[in-house]
């Protein structure tokens, strides 16, 4: 869970200028703009359906929001969800189900092509559930909680699959599956990181202890070998999950505590999320950032999450504030006033009224083939 505290004011963004769209000429605020305004509260979480067309989001005023991705428009209004928070959302894989769960202890199932709430609720966990996944195949449901435990459930059966998961010595920020479904990753506020084998519902050796304070986000390389952690510690570590070793230094950049990483579809890079509202871009294999951080956000950004094809970033958080970054259309150099640059993008993404702005980030490493 996010801090509450917020990182340093930044200059003002550099503007992303669209050729032949109606409303550059028109546009004059330097700011980032955003294409998406969520229900007041702050963004918890955030997923898109496997397809691409739709993205969820999940609000602290105990809602959740259905997107329509090409449209830049929310599809009905939002679902009244859980009592309290919403902490997480997640997609099955084939995209039929989606599960939300929050500070009412339980999780929901929705079936995500109606928006329709299938009863009955799963219980079990004594506290607040903040993080919920599910299996490549979408018969298991992961969800952590800040009862110190983890719980495996049997999707179709609707109950836990085994006794809960102890081993943490503090709540439960985040869980992830390997795509392979066998091993899941635990993040706790007790600094760690625990590996469990599905199978024998057991840890897979001693917890990952590198991070020196709160780990507050994990996920798996789509390969399953890599295993990236952020933490209250201001670093993210990538780790080598056959080994369980960190693989170099921690990435460092971030102002602030680290809220959110994800891995794009191809696994060539990694996002990053802060409350120094910075969005960073890593490149995997040198574990160096591709460039300047993206500045957008107001507040602290507590999610982001890279669309199935890779062409698209989202980030929200406290500030309400769905960003979608293109990461997919070519771009040309183009001079402006007084010696700044902006980056043109070759193909207007714009849609209606709407223009997409990146902030101090080279744009022109924003093309097909990050991940």
């Amino acid at each position: 869970m996010p801090l509450s505290s917020r990182g340093p004011d930044r200059a003002p963004a550099a503007m992303i200028e669209v050729p032949h769209c109606p409303v550059t000429s028109q546009a004059r605020d330097p700011r980032p703009r955003t294409v998406l305004f969520a229900p007041k509260g702050g963004v918890t979480s955030l997923a898109f359906a496997p397809d691409g067309k739709t993205l969820v989001s999940a609000g602290a005023d105990g809602t959740i929001s259905f997107w329509d991705v090409i449209g830049r428009q929310p599809i009905g209004a939002p679902l009244d969800a859980h009592k309290g928070a919403v902490n997480t959302v997640a997609f099955s894989a084939d995209g039929t189900t989606l599960a939300s769960a929050g500070a009412d202890r339980t999780i929901a199932l929705w079936d995500a092509t109606v928006r329709q709430l299938v009863e009955p609720r799963l219980t079990g966990h004594k506290k607040a559930v903040v993080s919920v996944a599910f299996s490549h195949d979408g018969s298991a449901l992961a969800s952590g909680s800040d009862d110190r435990t983890v719980i495996v459930w049997d999707v179709a059966a609707r109950r836990p699959a085994a006794p809960p998961l102890t081993g943490h010595g503090s709540w439960i920020s985040s869980v992830a599956f390997t795509p392979d479904g066998r091993i899941i990753a635990s993040a706790s506020a007790d600094s760690t990181v625990i590996l469990w084998d599905v199978a024998s519902h057991r840890p897979l050796g001693a917890a990952l202890s590198a991070h020196k304070s709160w780990v507050s986000s994990v996920a798996f390389s789509p390969d399953g070998r890599t295993l990236a952690s952020g933490s209250y510690d201001w670093t993210v570590i990538l780790w080598d999950v056959a080994s369980r070793q960190p693989l170099g230094s921690p990435l460092t950049g971030h102002r602030n505590v680290v809220n959110t990483v994800a891995f794009s579809p191809g696994g060539k890079t990694l996002a990053t999320g802060s409350e120094d509202r910075r969005l960073m871009l890593w490149d995997v294999a040198t574990r160096r950032a591709l460039s300047g951080p993206l500045m957008g956000h107001r507040r602290g950004i507590t999610i982001v999450a890279f669309s199935p094809d890779g062409m698209m970033l989202a980030s929200s958080g406290d500030d309400s504030r769905i960003i979608l970054w293109d990461l997919g259309s070519a771009v040309e150099r183009a001079p402006t006033r007084a010696g700044a640059t902006s980056e043109r993008l070759s193909q207007c993404p714009c849609v209606h009224d709407r223009l997409v702005r990146l902030s101090g980030w080279s744009v022109s490493q924003l093309r097909p083939g990050l991940g």
